[in-house]
């Protein structure tokens, strides 16, 4: 594999290299030697040692391209932030960007171009040699059959690709394993435009998702997550309008959870539902109904409120009375997507769901045609085309594959696996050793997005650019634009190749400027951020004929239908080499470091299993074994089961755990293209049972009131200067003794470092927006160096994690509706903490701005602290997590890299804390210092704060009244958890808003 750079020489090179200011500048960084030698006496003119410089770019973890902030100290990138300038997620990021990080510094990259040799084995290969052989390959197979294979590409590399494959006589497939073909063929079949529209959702008055995972992974969930939370969050004093949100779908996926009712809709009916709501508008006039919405109504007419209501499984007033409300909001958005399209009728119920829109009238207002996403058109790629590409590779029809930026090996493990052993020659450009280049005759190690030059094009009128943020962590990869540009036999690089492309956007968009002086501004701002035109759309001729009728998706009476869905972290599997995103808990599941299939408490009763017993599923394409997690959130028929892990390669961290969910599904596409992400399969007990690996507590609140509800005319009624939850924090014989210990407090306050005025950090977390993401969980493993702990020690519940988001199910007994409700949990920097006064060394102590200190190098371990703390926010170092070599190791190199030099590193005994990002507040304090100013409001953000995409966490001075968080800790929704302890909490959680009834 070659030798990673280690952190010692790569500091040492950067100390000495007057490229240092070019490399950091994001201009011109490439494998070429320097040539000059400065001493460090000299240093870069943009570096000053232990202040960070920040560098715009483009996060590449998923598809939707979100704007980035690399922060970089010393050369070396330790923490990514959203982009505040970019209008995809408006400065905040989700756990899959926060670990872009760990793709970057991963331990099992490719250092260096490889061949494989006769007996199957690797071995280095010269870059000259390997291209020579790329290029000579393609030249021998012209004619018979060259296909390169790519993931989502929307700017210019994607359009070298083309290029070349045109020079050359091949074919470029773009392969997504969640491709959104239902998306788009149900676009077309409503409104005869394959374009995916943007969905306005921070306007919308009234929201139905069928089956939609918007804050999940549905399109761009980021700046989805921040519309919906603007949308229906609650606001004292703002108009009353706050949306209400209904989802549709077997199973309460992290969206359906954040609904104010879930449709429990059985599997494929999702349109059904779509078209009597439309009905019923239709029939009662309760909207103006568009002129040529006339030709629905015969469709409409088949789908009345009675005719399909048992199929939903949902009484037909519950149709009338959503129809009423969706169009009585005057802003209402339906979206389809998620599981119900991955039905064979996805493509149908994307179409109704677009009918529903445009009979209420919301067609241009919340959906709005001309600001498309990339993810619409026909450069998007379907899976239609990978499927026809395996069968090319089986019939021998291709001589040379190229596969960049996608696993088909993993996603497609049978079909692809095996037909790619016809292909004569394979290349893969993959900077790690997935399933897909593991098969390859040679690996070209592409540079990690945060080391190379690229763009892309999010959506219609967004010009997103990456940039090298830093020197490329192992100096023998190299871009694959450079290599395709040297096999093609052109003589520029890819950097020269992108700026060619963007004189074309200068002359459109360049404002008179230079294009030196318009480069140099949107590598500043990320981009170019425009605004394309709205564009209008009328219904399609042939929109009478749909059909929504649901397929039948279990085929005999021992089969249960399984539903295949994204995993959250890991996606995909893309994620699954990351462990941050291992160590995440699922949002839903509470899950780390393995599958699991989802079971209905009914069913696991049936079948006499509990969790952790593991079942065996069986479909007509394959068998996946995989442990029991009981949750209400499943609909008895129905299992589920995530994506992600499975992987028989793609290194340590992913390799060898669990089941792959893919191998259950069929290989063949569907009606409209895509792939069925549904299917029926028999479920056998092995008998074996293990423990989960999870963070759960209890499933239930159990009358703790940790996270505190409010009704929508409840909270409306509230008034400035009340409380809706009384908070008693000690018994009435208990305040003389209170008062009299709070006087001898305040005179100790008075003295040294505690006299004078201070302010009070803390924290306000409104729960009416705050979605359970948990994008705040890795936000804070990156900023604050906290260690993944791996699967064994999760399962011994040593997770070493500073927040938790808190997940309570509701409902479900009685006859009451399923629910769940969120919360973030992290120390509380209480004012009466009962951790300090238990330290026996005075490790744990209280500072003057009113924070839980915690000494690190004092702390010798005897956790009276965490006995002590009724929050359980406290973790201990069981194992030496630095050790390097060490058995428990959590950062080999180079993944130490990512280490934030402001935060220490914990050693084995010691107690450590969530401490609001101390290092953050203790540089603002500083730079007030040295301006002469006082610390202004909103200048401090904790990490966790500055990702939440619902902008659900505001930290500021307690002590000053005119700041946001003071505010808001005054607010009548306002509670502290377990008050009654007279631990006065620092931060103020405000009650969840639900729609009445």
């Amino acid at each position: 594999m070659g030798e990673p750079m280690e952190r010692r020489r790569f500091l040492k090179v950067l100390g000495v290299t007057g490229g240092g200011a070019a490399l950091l500048s994001g201009c011109g960084i490439g494998p070429e030697p320097t040539e000059k030698l400065i001493p460090y006496l000299i240093p870069p003119e943009d570096q000053v040692p232990g202040t960070p410089t920040y560098y715009a770019t483009t996060c590449r973890e998923c598809p939707a391209g979100c704007g980035l902030h690399a922060k970089v100290r010393e050369g070396r990138v330790v923490k990514l932030e959203g982009n505040p300038e970019s209008p995809i997620n408006h400065g905040r990021l989700c756990p899959r960007g926060q670990a872009g990080l760990q793709g970057l510094y991963n331990p099992d990259r490719v250092a260096g171009p490889l061949e494989r040799t006769g007996d199957g084995q690797w071995k280095p290969i010269a870059w000259d040699d390997a291209i020579g052989r790329v290029a000579a390959k393609v030249k021998g197979a012209r004619g018979k059959g060259i296909v390169f294979v790519t993931g989502h590409e929307s700017g210019a590399f994607g359009e070298l690709v083309d290029e070349w494959m045109r020079q050359v006589g091949g074919r470029h497939v773009i392969y997504e394993p969640f491709a959104f073909e239902a998306l788009r063929e149900g676009n077309r079949l409503a409104f005869g435009t394959s374009a995916v529209p943007w969905y306005d959702f921070a306007n919308a008055r009234y929201l139905v998702s069928f089956g939609a995972d918007f804050l999940d992974t549905w399109v761009s969930p980021v700046g989805y997550q921040n519309g919906f939370a603007r949308a229906h969050g609650f606001q004292a004093g703002r108009d009353a309008s706050m949306a209400k949100f209904v989802f549709v779908g077997p199973r309460l996926s992290l969206t359906g959870m954040n609904a104010d009712e879930w449709i429990a809709a059985a599997p494929g009916t999702e349109g059904l539902l779509a078209l009597a709501m439309a009905s019923v508008i239709v029939r009662e006039r309760l909207a103006p109904v568009p002129s040529d919405a006339a030709r629905l109504a015969s469709l409409l007419s088949r789908h009345a409120p009675a005719q399909v209501a048992s199929a939903v499984g949902i009484e037909p007033s519950v149709i009338a009375r959503l129809a009423r409300e969706f169009a009585a909001s005057k802003g209402g958005l339906a979206v389809a997507g998620g599981i119900a399209a991955q039905y064979p009728n996805g493509a149908a119920i994307v179409a109704a769901a677009n009918i529903l829109n445009y009979v209420a009238g919301t067609v241009g207002k919340t959906v709005k045609f001309g600001p498309n996403d990339s993810l619409g058109g026909a450069g998007a790629g379907s899976f239609q085309q990978m499927a026809d590409l395996v069968s090319d590779m089986e019939a021998g029809k291709v001589a040379v594959l190229l596969v960049h930026g996608a696993n088909p090996a993993h996603s497609l493990p049978g079909a692809f696996s095996q037909a790619i052993a016809k292909v004569g020659f394979k290349v893969g450009f993959s900077p790690y050793l997935d399933e897909t280049a593991a098969a390859a005759d040679l690996i070209l190690p592409d540079l990690h997005p945060l080391e190379q030059w690229n763009d892309a094009r999010p959506r219609a009128g967004l010009f997103a650019l990456l940039q090298p943020v830093m020197q490329p962590v192992f100096p023998d990869a190299r871009h694959t634009g450079d290599v395709l540009l040297r096999a093609a036999g052109r003589d520029q690089t890819f950097q020269e190749y992108l700026q060619g492309r963007w004189r074309e956007l200068h002359r459109r968009h360049g404002g008179g400027k230079s294009f030196e002086q318009f480069w140099s501004e949107a590598l500043q701002h990320g981009g170019v951020y425009g605004e394309a035109p709205l564009q209008p759309v009328r219904l399609a001729s042939g929109v009478a004929q749909l059909t929504a009728t649901p397929p039948a998706l279990a085929g005999g009476p021992g089969e249960t239908v399984l539903t295949v869905f994204p995993s959250i972290g890991l996606y995909d599997g893309r994620g699954a080499n990351k462990p941050w995103l291992q160590e995440l808990p699922d949002p839903v599941s509470k899950i780390t470091w393995h599958a699991w299939v989802e079971v209905h408490p009914a069913t696991a009763a049936r079948w006499g299993v509990t969790n952790g017993d593991f079942l065996l599923l069986k479909s007509p394409y394959g068998a996946v074994k995989a442990p029991v997690w009981i949750t209400p959130g499943v609909r008895p028929d129905v299992l589920a089961a995530a994506t992600g892990q499975g992987h028989t390669a793609y290194g340590r961290y992913a390799k060898d755990r669990s089941g792959n969910a893919f191998e259950l599904l069929s290989s063949a596409p569907n009606g409209y293209g895509g792939r069925t992400f549904s299917v029926a399969v028999s479920v056998v007990k092995t008998g074996e049972h293990r423990r989960l690996a999870t963070a759960e507590g209890d499933p239930r609140e159990l009358g703790a009131h940790n996270v505190e509800v409010l009704p929508l005319g409840r909270a409306r009624q509230l008034k400035s200067g009340e409380h809706a939850f009384e908070e008693h924090e000690a018994p009435a014989y208990a305040e003389r003794a209170l008062e009299d210990w709070a006087a001898a407090q305040q005179q100790k306050a008075s003295l040294g470092n505690y006299a004078g005025e201070h302010p009070r950090w803390g924290l306000a977390i409104d729960l009416a927006t705050c979605t359970g993401c948990s994008a705040c969980v890795t936000a804070c493993y990156a900023e604050n160096n906290i260690a993944t702990v791996g699967e064994e020690l999760v399962v011994r519940r040593r997770v070493m994690s500073w927040m938790r988001v808190e997940r309570y199910y509701t409902g479900g007994e009685h006859g009451e509706p399923v629910g769940a409700v969120v919360t973030p949990m992290l120390c509380q920097q209480c004012g009466n903490a009962p951790c300090e006064p238990v330290c026996p060394v005075f490790a744990a102590y209280h500072t003057a701005d009113g924070l839980n200190g915690q000494v690190y190098n004092r702390c010798v371990g005897t956790r009276y602290c965490s006995n002590n703390c009724p929050y359980k926010v406290r973790y201990f170092n069981w194992y030496n997590f630095a050790e390097q070599g060490g058995e428990w190791e959590s950062w080999p190199a180079p993944l130490d890299m990512l280490l934030n030099p402001d935060v220490t590193v914990r050693e084995k005994g010691v107690m450590e804390k969530c401490t609001f990002c101390v290092q953050r507040i203790r540089g603002a304090q500083n730079r007030a210092r040295l301006e002469d100013r006082t610390v202004r409001d909103g200048e401090i953000v904790p990490a966790c704060a500055q990702a939440c995409p619902s902008e659900a966490i505001v930290f500021g001075d307690l002590h000053d009244r005119r700041s946001r968080v003071s505010e808001l800790a005054q607010d009548p929704r306002g509670y502290h958890v377990l008050a009654g302890l007279n631990t006065k909490p620092a931060i103020t959680y405000l009650a969840k808003v639900v729609h009445d009834g």
